[in-house]
């Protein structure tokens, strides 16, 4: 059954894929959006409890606001993952731009690696199709397994069709060191709802959050550099990165103090552009337990 829901659907996807941005526009405008929004409601009590929650200094028509333009956003969002198919490399270049790219001149003439820790905030998945043609070394990012296997090999080779290397999440670690001996980069989204016992807690949006350890860890064990990558919208399919320094020598500092500071940059992004993060998550179903110290919990 799953190879018979692939093969009726690969032949819409590639034949929406082909089609000029514009037009994919026009559809996400009569039609994707209000499919999301008016009809379906798509996870619309996740979303709106979520603003509240986050936004309590802000009136109904305020949040209503963002709410509507998050689901424009997240129409525009599935159709540039469609166009993800098939667009040309140059294409991708003009409509993906970045600034202080240079940071990690001096990280490669030592023959280090680094971390791009960021949030599902503007177009994550542009980036990471970008991320190899960024830099003269290898750039890699985890991805989570479907699934159904046939859209899951689908979207893997679509992530990875200029070069960029995919891996699960379950083998981050092991592929990461497998990389080491020579540089590279990886990307690592770190704004979903992390395990409460074995997490990061920080004040986040308003409310006590979870975030995953992995990031630093994997930079203090690899002693990889960490920033953070800004994606800010300029135009519709139009998107500027910024890079900015979270740490240089991630043993040097305090456990804790990557994860706080990629917490409060990625905070600072969403309260500019709240419309531009994935709001559909459940990003705070977990609660903070009682014996959280200094952001960990301890037994």
């Amino acid at each position: 059954m799953k190879a018979v829901v692939f093969y009726l659907t690969v032949p819409f996807l590639y034949l929406f894929s082909i089609l000029p941005l514009k037009v994919l526009y026009f559809l996400a405008d009569i039609l994707l959006f209000p499919l999301l929004y008016f009809v379906l409601g798509y996870r619309k009590k996740v979303v709106r409890g979520n603003l509240e929650l986050s936004f309590p200094e802000k009136s109904v028509s305020e949040i209503n606001k963002i709410e509507k333009e998050f689901y424009r956003h997240l129409a525009d969002l599935f159709v540039e993952i469609i166009k993800m198919f098939t667009i040309s490399e140059k294409a991708l270049r003009k409509r993906m731009t970045f600034d202080h790219l240079a940071i990690a001149d001096k990280w490669f003439a030592e023959n280090r690696s680094f971390v791009v820790t960021l949030g599902h905030f503007g177009n994550y998945e542009w980036l990471a199709l970008s991320l190899d043609w960024l830099f003269p070394h290898l750039g890699a990012g985890p991805y989570h397994k479907m699934s159904n296997s046939y859209f899951d090999k689908l979207f893997f080779n679509a992530r990875s069709r200029f070069g960029t290397q995919m891996f699960s999440t379950k083998e981050t670690g092991s592929f990461l060191r497998s990389k080491k001996p020579k540089p590279f980069i990886v990307t690592l989204a770190n704004d979903q709802s992390a395990p409460p016992l074995k997490s990061y807690w920080t004040t986040f949006l308003n409310q006590d959050t979870s975030f995953f350890l992995g990031t630093e860890k994997i930079a203090r064990d690899l002693d990889m550099p960490v920033v953070f990558a800004t994606i800010e919208k300029k135009d519709r399919g139009y998107y500027h990165t910024k890079l900015e320094v979270i740490c240089e020598y991630p043993k040097e500092v305090p456990q804790g103090a990557i994860l706080s500071k990629h917490a409060e940059l990625l905070e600072r992004d969403i309260k500019e552009n709240p419309a531009q993060w994935l709001w559909t998550h459940r990003r705070w179903k977990h609660k903070k337990p009682a014996n959280v110290v200094n952001g960990f919990v301890v037994k």
